[in-house]
């Protein structure tokens, strides 16, 4: 059984179907109720409950040989939860424990890029330190995040960054593919793989090709990020995710991000998905016609 924290998430909803494909039997924690939505998809356990609760991690982790460690979004404490649950399960004799962490964690303007560097780190040494089988998963910006139901009703892409500044990508399918990989076979201990498709885009270029695609007249709109903080400081979300939003529009308004595509090649035994088979994977499965 693998124990998959986060499993409501959107990264998770993309990951977790690529591990049930694979034959894998999966128990889903969320601290939100959708999570026992994932029995329609083949999930064979369900918990709700809050990963920053040991009782819960205690509870969740009994019975389970491998997790895939899936975190929060933007929370203060992303990497004290990771610590919790990297303690319970050495304690509870795990045999191997998948990380899902971040490209280049080691840009410290990224604030979750850093909880997540403290949180590589003290798997690292725990893996050591215990003779813990691990493995860390770097995944790049998800296609996913350019959202083409929602760009094909509306007509526009808001972007949050400058809108000629170009980032690398993957796609969440991919990830999952690749995560269900490390948990099906040897091989892969100690390993720390950066997951990053080959496309380089901003959301200009993305928009154009989404018109390409679709025949539709789409633009991209660069949203003020004050506008961004000023809904998600509705009560909804604290200080540090607004503050952790913002740092990510400055960074990727100054820099962009960038990777290589080399490693997630060898990981599929095929390249990766492009953007441009997003696209239309997305209209498939909607059904949209151009």
């Amino acid at each position: 059984m693998i124990l998959v924290t986060c499993a409501a998430g959107g990264a998770a909803s993309h990951v977790i179907p690529q591990l049930v494909k694979k034959g894998l039997e999966v128990r889903a924690l969320d601290i939100s109720d959708k999570v026992e939505k994932l029995k329609e998809i083949g999930v064979k356990e369900t918990i709700v409950g809050n990963c920053r609760d040991r009782e819960v991690i205690k509870k969740a982790i009994s019975g389970c040989d491998q997790i895939l460690y899936m975190p929060p979004l933007f929370v203060y404490d992303e990497a004290d939860m990771a610590k919790l649950c990297i303690d319970e399960a050495i304690e509870a004799g795990v045999k191997q424990f998948v990380m899902m962490s971040v490209t280049h964690p080691n840009m410290s303007t990224l604030l979750q890029h850093t909880q997540k560097l403290y949180a590589e780190e003290y798997l690292v040494y725990k893996g050591l330190s215990h003779n813990l089988n691990y493995t860390i998963l770097q995944p790049m910006h998800y296609n996913h995040n350019f959202s083409i139901p929602m760009v094909w009703e509306t007509g526009a892409y808001n972007c949050f960054y400058t809108k000629t500044t170009k980032l690398s990508y993957v796609d969440a399918a991919d990830v999952g593919e690749v995560a269900a990989k490390v948990l099906s076979e040897d091989g892969h201990q100690n390993a720390t793989y950066e997951l990053v498709g080959n496309d380089f885009l901003s959301p200009v270029d993305m928009v154009e090709l989404f018109n390409e695609i679709t025949g539709r007249g789409a633009v991209c709109n660069q949203v003020p990020v004050e506008n961004i903080i000023e809904y998600f400081g509705n009560g909804k979300y604290d200080s540090y995710f607004v503050k952790t939003f913002k740092c990510l529009s400055e960074t990727y308004g100054d820099y962009g991000i960038a990777g290589n595509g080399n490693v997630l090649t060898w990981l599929l035994g095929r390249k990766p998905t492009t953007f441009r088979e997003y696209i239309k994977n997305e209209m498939d499965k909607y059904g949209l016609q151009p």
